[in-house]
């Protein structure tokens, strides 16, 4: 087999592969052996078909195909052996390689063209310096988690009137079209949350109402919800459906939601054995921990922020004419030329991206392991699973359902592998280059994190 490769441009070569019939023969004729034993043609004994008939039946397209694998390995490990850097995936060129009679034992040239990756220089050190907007939380964010906790750990107590958060106990009678309790109709004790209540006006009754005052509403109204109806008032699903009389519901209770009381006990839910006795340390202890839930956010401004930075700082060449037609060839009718054409800049920034990310990981010798993937996929099923107290038992269904899921769902695995190598060059440019640290708010930081789509 003969390989040559010809530069047709200053990262573009053109490919030639000859095959001699010598090559070829030998697969192709233990292909249609192997044909010949299991075919089943009328008129002749299984494995008793004549050669030269199997050859004429089946000949051609193994011919074509066995070729086509001995061109392909041959390419491929040219390209390994040659230690090629190639961008994208070799393309068939058409123009140059001929038409032939796959029926005749001839040799045969393939050619192919292919991309090398550019050359460039690649900084990443304290010579370049990128925002990171350090998301702070001032005194009304920090009042607003503070009260939001109390809630969570509150108590539920009895109200005089009613207020958004509340939930409303008390007698439902079905009424007839003057007002009046319907023979026969809806009787239920129940609850509402008058949070849960989709009709506005509805929901007005409801706010400040007491003990003993008498609502008229209309529960299919009120919840928007056969199921929610059908549960209100103690009937079933079907019988919600077609539900359309008001109702009286005579208020027994209300029960609120009573905020937890600032003190060490609620300190220690919130933050257990963190060793909090006192408000300020409690406020300071909320303060820290809310900050560092939002470095994730800030980290994946700041990368938006290092892609700019450094695709500013080093210039790519990319061979276009190849990428643009490696783009349309390889997306297999999903993209057309005039797209390519028209977002062709969109794609050129997402292929020097991964040019330097690649040089980024080469360098700092960044490696993602099998170990790595299969903790993410445990973070995924079992939040939490870190910090809980496993048994023998529980540990090995984990342990089976990652490895399971890293052997069979390889889409997945290459989306998940893509986010842990973010996150780990993510830490690594922000350990290397020099942060020009910016106090933000959280809203300042919503807004500017959407200017940038």
């Amino acid at each position: 087999m003969e390989i040559s490769r010809e530069n047709t441009g200053e990262l573009t070569a053109t490919v030639k592969i000859a095959v001699s019939p010598a090559e070829y023969n030998e697969n192709v004729n233990k292909v249609l052996k192997d044909y010949q034993r299991k075919a089943n043609v009328p008129g002749f004994r299984p494995g008793h078909v004549p050669f030269g008939l199997v050859k004429k039946m089946y000949g051609s397209a193994v011919f074509a195909d066995e070729v086509n694998k001995l061109v392909s390995d041959a390419l491929n490990n040219y390209i390994t052996e040659e230690k090629l850097d190639i961008l994208g995936q070799p393309l068939p060129n058409m123009d140059l390689t001929p038409t032939f009679d796959w029926n005749e034992e001839q040799e045969i040239s393939f050619f192919f063209d292919l991309a090398f990756s550019p050359s460039f220089e690649l900084a990443i050190d304290e010579s370049v310096v990128v925002d990171y907007h350090k998301i702070t939380v001032n005194d009304e964010l920090l009042d607003k988690y503070m009260t939001d906790l109390r809630q969570r750990y509150g108590t539920m107590g009895s109200a005089e009137a009613a207020s958004e958060k509340d939930v409303v106990e008390g007698d439902f009678v079905e009424l007839d079209s003057d007002g009046n309790p319907k023979e026969g109709g809806i009787h239920n004790r129940s609850k509402i949350m008058i949070d849960t209540i989709k009709d506005e006006e509805a929901k007005k009754l409801f706010l400040g109402c007491k003990i003993g005052d008498d609502i008229v509403f209309n529960p299919a109204k009120t919840s928007g919800n056969a199921s929610e109806t059908a549960s209100m008032l103690g009937i079933a699903r079907e019988a919600a459906e077609g539900l359309e009389s008001d109702f009286r519901l005579t208020v027994t209770d209300i029960s609120t939601m009573m905020p937890a009381e600032m003190n060490e006990e609620f300190f220690s839910k919130v933050f257990p054995d963190a060793g909090i006795t006192t408000e300020e340390d409690f406020r300071l202890k909320l303060r820290a921990e809310s900050e560092n839930s939002f470095v994730a956010d800030s980290d994946h401004l700041f990368m938006h922020h290092v892609q700019d930075k450094i695709m500013e700082m080093t210039p790519i060449s990319l061979p276009d004419a190849f990428m643009k037609r490696w783009l349309v060839e390889s997306n297999e009718g999903k993209l057309t030329e005039e797209v390519v054409e028209k977002d062709y800049d969109k794609y050129a920034g997402s292929m020097k991206w991964q040019l330097i990310e690649n040089r980024i990981i080469k360098e700092f010798g960044v490696e993602v392991g099998d170990a790595e993937i299969k903790e993410y996929i445990k973070d995924r099923y079992l939040p939490g699973w870190r910090t809980m107290p496993l048994t023998d038992d529980i540990t090995e269904r984990l342990d089976t359902l990652a490895t399971n899921f890293l052997e069979t769902r390889h889409d997945e695995v290459r989306r998940i592998l893509d986010a842990i190598y973010e996150v780990k060059i993510a830490a690594l440019v922000k350990s290397k280059v020099k942060l020009n640290e910016i106090a933000i708010s959280y809203d300042e930081f919503v807004k500017l994190d959407a200017e940038r789509h």
